[in-house]
């Protein structure tokens, strides 16, 4: 049924609300009605109705009501649709400037639960919500709004799940996940919720403005706020958002523990100014510079001219995004090449150059790269290595007749690896499933994992089921 068409037609009619309404008051209705032209009502004694709003919670003598306009032939509709009508028509700047005058608490939490109000706009009336002085769990009315929120905002992969709107953690995923920076906005405003007690040296984030804090998606006025506590753990959590520009970098590191120099180590927008700065740092700092941040020729020109020792350098052989200048860190130094012989970053023509330089020796880091040639794998398989063996029995581009020996051979050891390659049969994946310790290693092999799923699903392909 139509409301607009009904209400348009049947201008100065009754619509009669049959059970609870909760989200409204009988004033709120009769109001709005009226400016619509229309009247309200919730009893019925025999009065001319155009059009009945029927709740989940009727008494008896209101199912009775709703039975007898239903046989004369009343439009009826359910209230959840009433209240997607009615946030149509309402104004939301009209509303919003209603409840900030009267700061009417009462009105505001029943628009909270209203769902048909957009994101937008609950945000909005969100933030207008005196929690008063309360954390966010502890009154009715507060837990109230809280789970409003949670029930909004808490849909990971788009899958709504009722069970975690209770749980402690939830509101943390909220701030660890969201993509929108209202949502984090909206979240500042609210108590800051302690997820987990932890010590002060703890550098796990323990309530929500410092998981926000690390939040890429942040907006730039919340960092500033954020900043503005002048709080040593929200500047530590800050220091590794790739939001930050180098003016709160710099800010941050004017004062910045060791704790908060390594989240900037960890920074993938961090300056070429500070990391020239932490460059000439302790070791601990520069082993992690060297180890996570982006690498680009002047980055590595920097490096290069900082002396560093052999033991510190190699850790750059470790850094996964070392892509467009991994050709000019080839032998530079033993170490840093022995390290960068297992790197999956390096193509197979670079580990080609690095095993004819250094041949033997870099079998073991070599033999665990999935990037080096399948020729190349099965000459290491035939030196009887024992390291590289159980190298080539996790690494996924080992050959599958080298994989299926390996399988046969049954050690428990190599066992162990094989359990953690993708590229394994499903056939001995499933043996290995028999051994408790074993099927604890394959929690992430893809292909067993997948195998599981589609059994639930009824998938499977096999006739063996």
């Amino acid at each position: 049924m139509n409301i607009e068409e009904v209400i348009a037609n049947n201008q100065g009619g009754t619509v009669l609300f049959l059970g609870r309404t909760p989200n409204f008051t009988e004033d709120e209705l009769t109001n709005f009605l009226e400016a619509q032209g229309m009247k309200y009502a919730n009893r019925y004694t025999g009065q001319e109705v155009v059009l009945t709003v029927l709740s989940t919670m009727m008494t008896p003598l209101e199912e009775e009501s709703s039975y007898t306009l239903y046989d004369a032939k009343v439009p009826e509709v359910r209230l959840e649709e009433f209240e997607k009508y009615y946030t149509k028509h309402i104004k939301p700047n009209t509303l919003m400037m209603s409840l900030k005058l009267s700061n009417d608490q009462e009105r505001l939490k029943r628009q909270l639960k209203n769902e048909s109000f957009s994101d937008e706009v609950y945000l909005k009336l969100f933030k207008m919500y005196d929690w008063g002085g309360s954390g966010v769990f502890d009154t009715d009315d507060n837990r109230d709004v809280t789970i409003s929120f949670i029930k909004r905002f808490y849909k990971p992969d788009e899958f709504y799940d009722p069970a975690m709107v209770y749980s402690p953690i939830t509101l943390s995923n909220i701030a660890r996940d969201a993509k929108r920076a209202d949502i984090l906005n909206a979240m500042l405003s609210m108590p800051n919720h302690e997820i987990k007690k932890s010590r002060k040296e703890d550098i796990r984030p323990k309530n929500l403005r410092e998981i926000i804090a690390l939040n890429e998606h942040i907006s730039s006025e919340d960092i500033r706020y954020l900043l503005s506590f002048n709080n040593e753990r929200i500047n530590t959590f800050l220091a590794s958002n790739s939001a930050i520009t180098l003016k709160e970098q710099e800010y941050i590191l004017a004062t910045a523990t060791k704790e908060a120099k390594l989240m900037l180590t960890q920074n993938s927008s961090l300056d070429d100014k500070i990391f020239k700065e932490l460059l000439a740092d302790e070791e601990s700092i520069v082993k992690s510079l060297l180890t996570f941040q982006p690498m680009s020729k002047t980055r590595v020109e920097s490096i290069l001219k900082a002396n560093l020792k052999d033991e510190i350098l190699a850790h750059l052989g470790e850094n996964q995004s070392i892509g467009e200048v991994a050709n000019t860190l080839l032998f530079v130094s033993y170490a840093l090449d022995y390290k960068l012989a297992s790197n999956s970053t390096l193509d197979s023509k670079l580990l080609e150059r690095l095993y004819e330089k250094y041949t033997q020796e870099l079998v073991v880091p070599l033999s665990s790269n999935p990037n080096l040639s399948p020729r190349r794998l099965e000459e290491f398989y035939r030196l009887g290595n024992k390291e590289a063996t159980l190298n080539l029995a996790s690494n996924p581009s080992t050959p599958k007749p080298i994989l299926k020996e390996l399988c046969e051979l049954n050690e428990h050891e190599i066992n162990r690896a094989l359990a953690q390659n993708p590229s394994v049969d499903l056939f001995y994946l499933e043996m290995f499933a028999l051994d408790s310790e074993l099927i604890q290693l394959m929690a992430k092999n893809k292909t067993y994992l997948a195998s599981i799923n589609s059994a639930h699903l009824g998938l499977r392909s096999d006739d063996r089921y």
